[in-house]
């Protein structure tokens, strides 16, 4: 149950006033606030004068439950009486008495963090109830309770019934100013309240105006999206028919008929196979670049490790060809992402990376990963022939280059199909370079494994 620590006879009705001046200076030691301290003294006196008045005396007990979890300051009053006969009435609070019975009993069990009550007819009651520490309190301790005990003992006479009886008068005049301060804030937050709500009607009418027209221009949109793919299908399909014939009768003449063909004739043809491959290469990227609207991001676990070995040994043999120099720091982690997506972005990057420091006297390629917070952070490095960063937000729009075609090879679509994967699915991008010194690309992926 607790430690005690001091017990009080209710014989008389002084003792009901010594009982509610012991509460309060133990509650205080113990470090409740005044409004605590008021809702203690007035459990304690309420369920003391029952005691008193209806079981012909009894006993106050405090106690202190140092080991619960808050600790526990609590109170036992214990009567011989007659018993209660409508306990349950009472605590319901259905119960109407003249002298003012059971109006304690409900209002303690609405103060106290805890309450129980035992009663048995002519075996007396006992009402055990307690609050909780607040948690700014100082914990109790075998000291704190030595503490307590000698100040019981010196201040055991000091108040008398009528300093009592000023000090519930202070405590009520202080609950009164209280309770009137409230009702002033109480009609001040009615007044707000009643704006509020004729603003929200206000708000309530034009959302959904709003949200009528949201409809109609989503619904408009999505026709507008199915009728872009639809054109981009069309457009590659009426394109890529063409540039096969054209391609197809270009392989030919230098197949079977070079010899009949001058020099500028086979310039003339390799030009026209060289534009027709970098087309087809332009609406492949195009289609793809179209067909990220309907793709919908399927999150599964995924190596990080596993997948970047993967994108490099696809690439083995272009890596040994330049003697790239290859520094992978990626750790063997899982995460939950769109794999093909992932796939997608690394891709796109390394293949960017080994293509433009190329030419480089020793091509370097460096791949890092680490997590930050509730994210991965990826980059992508290498030692090429970089970018000023005045162009840094261009090189992510589609079909945007900054170089000539016929310096690299690409289309320019690459980087904008990594930005919108990485939108998709709530990630980002973006690079730090300087012309000659290469290029820095940094990748910032959710981690949905936590």
């Amino acid at each position: 149950m607790g430690v005690r620590i001091t017990r009080i006879e209710i014989r008389y009705e002084q003792d009901i006033v010594y009982a509610r001046q012991r509460t309060r200076l133990i509650s205080e030691l113990l470090g409740f606030d005044r409004n605590a301290q008021t809702r203690l003294c007035t459990a304690v006196s309420e369920i003391a004068r029952n005691a008193y008045q209806y079981g012909g005396g009894g006993e106050v007990e405090f106690l202190m439950d140092v080991a619960a979890t808050p600790q526990l300051f609590s109170v036992i009053v214990r009567d011989e009486g007659q018993g209660i006969k409508e306990l349950e009435t009472i605590l319901e609070g259905h119960y109407a008495s003249q002298t003012g019975m059971g109006i304690g009993i409900t209002g303690t069990q609405r103060l106290m963090d805890t309450f129980q009550i035992e009663t048995s007819p002519n075996k007396g009651t006992t009402i055990s109830f307690g609050k909780k520490l607040p948690p700014n309190a100082p914990p109790v301790t075998a000291a704190v309770m030595r503490r307590i005990g000698d100040t019981l003992a010196a201040t055991r006479a000091e108040s008398s019934p009528l300093d009592e009886i000023r000090t519930q008068n202070a405590e009520l005049l202080g609950a009164l100013s209280q309770l009137r301060q409230r009702e002033e804030e109480l009609t001040r937050l009615n007044q707000e309240l009643t704006e509020t709500n004729a603003s929200m009607v206000t708000l309530n009418a034009n959302l959904k105006k709003n949200t009528e027209q949201l409809q109609q221009s989503e619904k408009m949109l999505r026709a507008r999206n199915a009728e872009l793919k639809d054109f981009a299908h069309t457009i590659s399909h009426d394109l890529k028919a063409p540039l096969r014939g054209i391609a197809g009768y270009a392989s030919e003449l230098t197949r079977k008929h070079r010899d009949g063909l001058d020099e500028r004739a086979l310039f003339c043809v390799g030009q026209i196979l060289s534009v027709t491959h970098n087309l087809d290469g332009l609406i492949e990227d195009l289609l793809r670049y179209s067909r990220l609207d309907a793709d919908l991001p399927v999150p599964t676990v995924v190596n990080l490790r596993s997948l970047v070995e993967t994108i490099l040994q696809d690439r083995n043999l272009v890596i040994n060809e330049l003697h790239v120099h290859v520094s992978l720091d990626v750790p063997s982690a899982t995460l939950e992402i769109w794999e093909r997506g992932l796939i997608q972005v690394m891709t796109n990057l390394i293949d960017n990376a080994i293509k433009y420091s190329s030419k480089s006297a020793t091509p370097r390629l460096v791949i890092r990963a680490e997590q930050t917070g509730e994210a991965w952070q990826l980059s992508v490095s290498d030692n090429g022939i970089g970018f000023d960063m005045r162009y840094h937000d261009r090189i992510f729009g589609l079909f945007n280059r900054l170089v000539r075609v016929d310096e690299y090879e690409g289309t320019g679509a690459g980087l904008a199909i990594v930005k919108k994967v990485l939108d998709k699915q709530g990630g980002r991008i973006w690079a730090e370079s300087a012309p000659g010194q290469g290029a820095t690309f940094f990748v910032e992926l959710p981690d949905l494994v936590q």
